[in-house]
């Protein structure tokens, strides 16, 4: 898709997001920038653990307030001196580097719609989050009330937002069952009533996408949206949110470790291991001619069918990516992948790499981008 400069929704600069735990500080999001436009679906895709949620929470401005919850759960003596030292920070204006040590919370820009959300109060938030900026969350167990209709669960985004008490009930009805209908939900005048222990998880999954959706917000960030559904719902959700994406002509943040997922639905894509994006680009260009080593591992360690042809023309192997992800409470000196990379040199794990725009519109996180073998 041609995108225009000037209709940036959203705007991550530099975004690091770090939280406590029994084991340490762990360093969830660390230098993350990237940018998604009016209309555009950009992936975050990559391997569980590398902080593709966290960004989300971020965004959204919920990632200090649940990072101070669990940390109550091991609230030991340094859990409780690391949160004191982030308040210390924050009233003095300074950031960890300038404070001279790594501390909790989100530092960085997440601009949207020309304002910087890490700077804006929590009454200021609530107006944004859930109105202009929506969540679908992953998975519907936990997501839904099973003691309340769809009808009353898909409307009560609408009434919380109207402070000015403007809405009569018959608009919001409408609406909810024009977006419900939207989502392609069938029969939704007889079974807007009932409860969700009533539909299946795939309808489960479309009312998320309608509750979403109902505000009409500029941007919608999906998490996992096919999570524990079968491949015929998962079509069917992906061309629901496509449909929705059309006719809103929303910006959407899209985020999964499925493949299948991201090639359908993205039009950019970045891939994400250990906290740091390591490629970001044109979806078609990072899927099928992948310029980074993890992206190149991670992609053959789940191939499609395509591209299982391609590697037994050339004689090779499927396989996993060998060894464990880095220990996210250990700070990486070099490249997040440095230590299950085949093209691994010292330079990689002594100093990490450069975010650097190697073509028009596609960044690489790698040293040695110029001389890896072609894919």
């Amino acid at each position: 898709m041609v995108v225009n400069e000037n209709e940036v929704t959203l705007k991550v600069e530099n975004l690091r997001a770090f939280h406590t735990s029994k084991k340490g500080l762990v360093r969830a999001v660390n230098g993350v920038s990237f940018k998604v436009h009016r209309g555009e679906s950009v992936g975050l895709f990559g391997e569980s653990g590398a902080g593709k949620t966290s960004i989300a929470m971020a965004i959204l401005g919920m990632f200090d307030d649940l990072s101070r919850c669990y940390s109550s759960t091991a609230a030991n003596e340094e859990t409780k001196r690391l949160w004191a030292l982030r308040d210390e920070a924050r009233k003095k204006g300074l950031t960890s580097t300038e404070f001279g040590k790594d501390l909790p919370g989100v530092e960085g820009h997440v601009w949207f719609k020309g304002r910087d959300l890490l700077t804006l109060d929590d009454k200021e938030l609530r107006k944004i989050r859930g109105s202009e900026i929506t969540y679908v969350p992953q998975g519907t167990t936990k997501s839904l009330n099973p003691y309340s209709n769809i009808e009353e669960q898909t409307a009560e985004v609408l009434w919380a937002h109207d402070e000015d008490d403007e809405l009569e009930e018959w608009q919001v009805m409408k609406r909810v069952l024009q977006t419900l209908d939207l989502v392609e939900l069938s029969d939704v005048d007889l079974r807007k009533g009932m409860k969700p222990p009533q539909f299946s998880v795939g309808e489960d999954q479309r009312v998320l996408i309608a509750m979403a959706l109902i505000s009409l917000p500029a941007l919608m960030i999906a998490d996992e949206p096919t999570t524990s559904v079968d491949v015929g719902l998962q079509h069917r959700i992906l061309n629901a949110i496509q449909i929705v994406r059309n006719e809103l002509d929303l910006a959407m943040l899209l985020i999964s470790n499925n493949q299948g997922t991201i090639a359908s639905t993205c039009d950019r894509v970045g891939v994400m291991t250990a906290g740091h994006i390591v490629e970001f680009g044109d979806t078609e260009r990072v899927l099928n001619k992948p310029g980074h080593p993890f992206t190149r591992a991670f992609i053959m360690s789940n191939p499609s069918m395509e591209l299982i042809r391609k590697i037994r023309e050339k004689g090779q192997k499927i396989r996993g990516i060998p060894g464990k992800p880095p220990d996210p409470t250990q700070k990486i000196m070099g490249c997040p992948f440095a230590e299950r990379c085949d093209f691994v040199k010292d330079i990689c794990r002594e100093k990490i790499p450069d975010y650097r725009e190697v073509e028009s519109n596609y960044w690489i996180l790698c040293h040695r981008y110029e001389e890896l073998p072609e894919w």
